[in-house]
């Protein structure tokens, strides 16, 4: 009978380490984070399109993809999921609760998902594959808004509304995993995750 061959596999500390894909998240809500946002650019003198840095961030929204974002430790063009819980309210008193979720294969940059195109700065239009057409994609804020409205009907008004924007990506790098790893460890308790 032959003796198994041993097999001597050694160390190569040249050899790249594996950078899976991963579940990045965020959650806010979107009212009062307009709101604290607006605030913001008043007081500090800064366009609408500017935002705060990563500590002030991490106090309007919770979640790790905040901080790969903000740090660019993933690639600015993903493809997103958001749901959204909407809650709204009617003059004479009656409310509703509306779910909400979509899902881009697409790859885009979040802003895009979120409001289509800049065509005013000059973006060419972003088209996805929908039930076999290529669409323009008008932003997942502007579907929501157009549901909203052909669902709670006239005069509702959205008081309250809360939402999670999922992607799922890789590092970079392997630098940017452990710059991530040492700013979750700084912050601790907003960008471990989102409590579900």
């Amino acid at each position: 009978m032959k003796k198994p061959v041993k097999r001597n596999k050694k160390y190569n500390p040249n050899k790249p380490l594996p950078n899976p894909v991963r579940k990045f998240q965020f959650a806010g809500e979107a009212i009062e984070e307009n709101l604290q946002m607006d605030l913001w650019q008043l007081l500090n003198g800064r366009s609408e399109h500017e935002g705060p840095e990563l500590e002030h961030m991490l106090t309007m929204v919770k979640g790790d993809l905040v901080i790969a974002f903000r740090k660019g430790l993933i690639d600015s063009e993903q493809s997103f999921h958001i749901a959204y819980k909407i809650y709204a309210e009617h003059p004479n008193g009656a409310s509703i609760e509306l779910d909400y979720e979509i899902a881009v294969p697409e790859r885009m940059t979040y802003g895009q998902f979120l409001c289509g195109a800049d065509r005013e700065n000059g973006e060419e239009p972003i088209y996805i594959m929908e039930a076999g057409l290529k669409t323009e994609w008008k932003g997942a804020n502007n579907l929501m808004n157009d549901y909203f409205h052909a669902t709670a009907g006239p005069d509702f008004k959205i008081v309250k509304q809360p939402y999670v924007v999922t992607c799922f990506s890789a590092f970079r790098n392997l630098a940017c995993a452990r710059e991530f790893k040492a700013i979750q460890l700084i912050n601790l308790g907003n960008g471990l995750g989102v409590a579900a």
